[in-house]
């Protein structure tokens, strides 16, 4: 054998041998079944129905931006929830055990702890497709698909919300399409509010008017046209000066320091206008919530008792002067919309209305 031969045979030993060394670092020489075991956090509570959560822990899958929207709102309202809780972070297992290795596991956790709900908020589409269809077709369980975006995502992710016994949208739009589609697993729900976090901490309200929100779009535009006409608006997160991303609980404090909280409805992507999670969070805190006059917002509040509608920047300065010089009506309408908000519209009760719609269906066969 040449010594050419032998150096190459040799490089080639070595590479595998730090290729596999790698592999097991990363999955840290744990069998599927056992990552499954120690990494999952679970909460399990004798008698109690399970459901198996599958979202982000991180804010777009990034953990140095900080924790997701779903993990404060639909991850931390199941953990207060009277049910057993497996919660799947999808995007950090795959961070660090690699997409296959998260694959596995999701079809581990699945069959070993055979849910009665599979909870799954869409974000990207990094789930074996199998997982999901063999779930529905040979597990008791029930699948749920949560979709955000599906007023300009109906058809791109329609791969996967094919394939789950339920599809809970908050488009109107798109509930309609599926039933005339035939679809008899679709439900209309809407955003809402995390009432373990949003709540009325009864704080002073130092800024007359305030809005959180990315500083994009035509949003600068609004604010400076409010501000022409003496609306001094305190404005948070990224784009508006130093404030940068705001976290959970600043949003909490800010919409308990506001008298008035501004929600500019703007669309980030499309052409349409839709409800947003702010509509429920400042609310919730005890803010008066003033919001574009978006369609179907009034299946929710009552306009003028329990929350204040604007059609332009115009009519947003008249509203707001309106309510800042009549500090009784003000509190009146905020006191309304805050109790509307914990009795209707919590995740709490979105959750349960969605089980219960999965509850009543006919297994897929």
């Amino acid at each position: 054998m040449s010594d050419f031969i032998r150096s190459a045979r040799g490089m080639i030993f070595h590479t595998s041998h730090r290729i596999l060394d790698r592999v097991e670092n990363t999955l840290d020489g744990r069998s599927t079944e056992v990552l499954v075991n120690e990494d999952l956090e679970k909460r399990i509570l004798p008698g109690k129905k399970t459901v198996l959560y599958v979202g982000l822990r991180y804010d777009y899958g990034n953990k140095r931006t900080g924790l997701s929207f779903e993990h404060h709102n639909f991850y931390h309202t199941l953990l207060n929830m009277d049910l057993n809780l497996i919660y799947f972070d999808y995007d950090r297992i795959k961070q660090t055990y690699g997409q296959a290795k998260m694959n596995e596991a999701l079809r581990e956790a699945l069959y070993y702890y055979q849910p009665d709900y599979l909870f799954y908020f869409h974000y990207r589409d990094w789930v074996d497709h199998a997982i999901w269809r063999d779930a529905s077709r040979e597990l008791p369980t029930r699948t749920i698909v949560w979709l955000a975006d599906d007023h300009w995502r109906f058809e791109e992710t329609r791969p996967v919300w094919e394939l789950f016994d339920v599809v809970a949208t908050t488009d109107a739009d798109g509930y309609e399409k599926r039933k005339a589609a035939g679809s008899k697993g679709v439900y209309l729900t809407q955003w809402a509010c995390n009432h373990f976090l949003y709540r009325d901490l009864r704080l002073n309200r130092p800024y007359d008017v305030s809005f959180i929100g990315r500083n994009y779009g035509q949003r600068q535009k609004f604010i400076d046209e409010l501000e022409a006409k003496g609306i001094k608006v305190a404005t948070f997160g990224e784009g508006w000066g130093a404030s940068g991303r705001i976290v959970q609980t600043d949003l909490v404090r800010i919409y308990n320091m506001s008298k008035i909280a501004l929600n500019i409805s703007f669309a980030s992507k499309g052409d349409k206008l839709q409800i947003k999670g702010r509509d429920f969070e400042a609310p919730g805190c005890g803010a008066l919530l003033l919001t574009q006059n978006v369609d179907g917002l009034d299946r929710y509040f009552v306009p003028g008792k329990e929350i204040a509608t604007y059609e332009d920047p115009g009519d947003a300065a008249r509203q707001i002067k309106l309510y800042l010089e009549n500090d009784a009506k003000r509190q009146e309408v905020a006191r309304a919309g805050y109790e509307r908000v914990h009795r209707e519209h919590t995740f709490k009760k979105r959750l349960e209305d969605v089980f219960a719609f999965a509850d009543s269906l006919k297994k897929k066969q």
